[in-house]
């Protein structure tokens, strides 16, 4: 490859990696905003109250608090069940503050007088016992201990051995409703982290359960609101699920629409998109309405300056028109009339300052719209500029990706057919070049055969570099196909050997070969092996100036593992992670002076992958290097490349 070709390719990588970053920036653009709508649906949802965020710790216990609202006795009864049993605890108590004393309402497992004790003895929060520090703490209190904790002097411990408690803070906020008890008795036995985290979740489900038995006249009164707000949040899952489960922009708009009409109580619905050209707004998506309106509002032009658009749009908020009667006429006014709509709320859909569109829904009775509609639709329209651009950007993407896909192929194509133009006549200079050096057109003078091996030794490498290149290009084009045949990896490292030897040789550097005896055959691709252990021993004895280059051959695991050690400079950290990337060599300078393409080790790196293998380094400078190869003894199908 002639230098500016080479200076090209990656300055055109570089361009097409610039132009992947900018839609990458414009995709966490957009994910950002997704997850800003995310954080507006848990702000919506954490608005209907402490007692609908329970706390998942066992199917019992949830179904006791489902089916026993009003009554905390069973809740706290099974909380204590499932405490003792699933933590291995020998008591379990449950005690309600009344903002003075902690006094017990439910025991497990203990025994009659100590109950009698306990409810004849409420306790005040203090340091003397493990309810009472939880409750002045307000944290939970883990003694593992007694006997060795001089503040404990509660006493309980003249009732039975207790030894260790633990104690959780029943909390609404930085209200305390009660403590939670679990203890061991006898032996001294710490609980675990998990069990800790498991009763302090069946605390937060006794808070959950007396805060519900606290607002149930309340929750009476508000469950038409509760309820209208749970099928908003459904409905706005279900819309989020949308966007990110399909690129179909007209089904998501569809979905939105829908739903915005169901939950404003409205009738029918619309959602227009701007067209930056024509500075129009276009109907894209529809709800309940009939076939006659859709198509008057389709011929209908609707500009910036249209009555029902231009104040949201200035104000950059919904606007309501309550009674479309008393509204100005317009053409748009008239449609919705005739159709029988008497009220009307239109948010604006702005990216920015960029206008995407319009969100509208119409109500046949007239009136103004509840300000928690007008909310819900502001959301529903966030999630429709979502929509609309995340679809922007796939189109965009899918059309970049198309052109980068195109521009690969042209290029695989190019350099395989220039590779296959250019071996031709450099193969005849090889031959008619040997012939000369053979003295078949008579004898070749000294000096003359002296250029003839430059030639040759030049033409060689440059051969040598156009069939890797030619293999790349296979590569990426998905044209390379391994040929499967069984081979014996000792043959290959033996034929490889053969090759190098001269080279070590030239350079006067020790040539070790270690294969162990065992080594099974193998069923891959010999050539494509041969010339993967070729390159790494080639680079080594090319980059070791003194000393040794060193083979390992063994297998492992169903595997071959092969090792060419060297004693060369070695390559940095930040070498190591680019070496087996196209056109990438370790030391730029190094590499001038040793030859080289930087195509060898990104060759053999698909090689082996196609082999189902892997290849990697180790290496420190100033101590040599290691490249190791892991390859699968029996490979019956090579992967892909492309």
């Amino acid at each position: 490859m002639a230098p500016k070709e080479r200076a090209a390719a990656p300055a055109a990588a570089a361009s097409h990696a610039g132009k992947l970053a900018l839609m990458k920036r414009d995709l966490d653009a957009a994910l950002a905003r997704e997850a800003a709508l995310a954080e507006e649906l848990r702000r919506r949802t954490a608005e209907l109250g402490e007692s609908l965020q329970q706390q998942t710790a066992t199917s019992g216990v949830l179904d006791v608090i489902s089916r026993s609202a009003s009554d905390l006795h069973a809740v706290f009864k099974t909380v204590a069940e499932n405490s003792v049993r699933l933590c291995g605890a020998a008591r379990a108590f449950i005690y309600r503050f009344d903002g003075e004393f902690l006094r017990l309402v439910v025991d497990f497992n203990a025994s009659r007088e100590f109950k009698e004790f306990l409810e004849q003895n409420p306790i005040r929060p203090g340091r003397h016992s493990a309810a009472a520090r939880a409750a002045l703490e307000r944290r939970t209190v883990h003694i593992p201990n007694v006997l060795v904790d001089r503040e404990y002097t509660f006493g309980a411990k003249a009732f039975e051995e207790v030894r260790t408690i633990l104690a959780v803070p029943i909390l609404k906020g930085e209200d305390l409703l009660g403590v939670m008890i679990i203890y061991h008795v006898v032996e001294v036995r710490p609980f675990t982290d998990k069990q800790i985290a498991l009763v302090e979740t069946f605390a937060d489900q006794a808070a959950i359960a007396i805060e519900s038995v606290r607002l149930l006249d309340a929750l009476r009164h508000r469950s038409e609101e509760l309820s209208r707000s749970v099928a908003e949040l459904r409905a706005l899952g279900e819309v989020s699920q949308a966007v990110n489960s399909t690129l179909d922009l007209e089904t998501v708009l569809s979905t939105i629409v829908a739903k915005a009409v169901q939950l404003s109580a409205a009738d029918a619905g619309a959602i227009y998109g701007y067209d930056e050209q024509t500075r129009q707004f276009r109907l894209r998506a529809t709800y309940g309405m009939t076939a006659q309106m859709i198509s008057a509002l389709a011929r209908r032009h609707i500009g910036l300056d249209e009555p029902l658009v231009a104040p949201a749009l200035a104000q950059r908020e919904p606007l309501q028109i309550a009674d479309l009667t008393a509204a100005a006429p317009t053409p748009l006014v008239e449609i919705n009339l005739r159709a029988g709509y008497r009220a009307l709320l239109m948010a604006p859909l702005l990216r920015g300052e960029e206008i995407v569109g319009a969100l509208v829904v119409r109500r046949r009775t007239p009136g103004q719209f509840d300000r928690n509609i007008v909310d819900l639709i502001k959301t529903f329209a966030a999630q429709s500029v979502l929509a609309i651009q995340n679809a922007r950007l796939f189109r965009e993407i899918e059309d970049k990706s198309r052109e980068l896909e195109s521009a690969s192929r042209h290029k695989s194509q190019f350099l395989a057919n220039m590779s296959h133009e250019l071996r031709t006549p450099l193969n005849a200079i090889l031959g008619y070049t040997e012939l000369i050096m053979d003295d078949i057109y008579g004898e070749t003078p000294g000096r003359v055969r002296a250029v003839l091996e430059r030639v040759q030794s030049n033409g060689r490498h440059l051969l040598g570099l156009i069939n890797d290149v030619l293999d790349l290009s296979k590569i990426e084009a998905g044209q390379l196909a391994l040929s499967l045949s069984d081979y014996s990896l000792a043959d290959v490292v033996h034929g490889v050997v053969t090759s190098v030897e001269p080279l070590a040789a030239e350079k006067r550097l020790a040539l070790k070969i270690d294969v162990r005896p065992d080594l099974p055959a193998g069923h891959g691709d010999e050539r494509r092996i041969a010339q993967v252990l070729l390159n790494l021993v080639g680079n080594a004895i090319k980059f070791t100036d003194a000393g040794e280059v060193a083979i390992e051959i063994g297998s492992a695991n169903g595997s071959f593992v092969m090792a060419v050690h060297d004693t060369g400079p070695g390559i940095s950290a930040v070498d190591q992670a680019k070496i087996f990337e196209e056109f990438q060599q370790a030391d730029a300078s190094s590499t001038r002076k040793k030859g080289g393409s930087g195509l060898g080790l990104s060759i053999a790196k698909r090689i082996v992958e196609m082999h189902g293998g892997r290849i990697w380094v180790d290496s420190i400078p100033g101590k040599g290097s290691t490249f190791s190869v892991s390859l699968p003894v029996m490979v019956e199908r090579g992967e892909t490349q492309s």
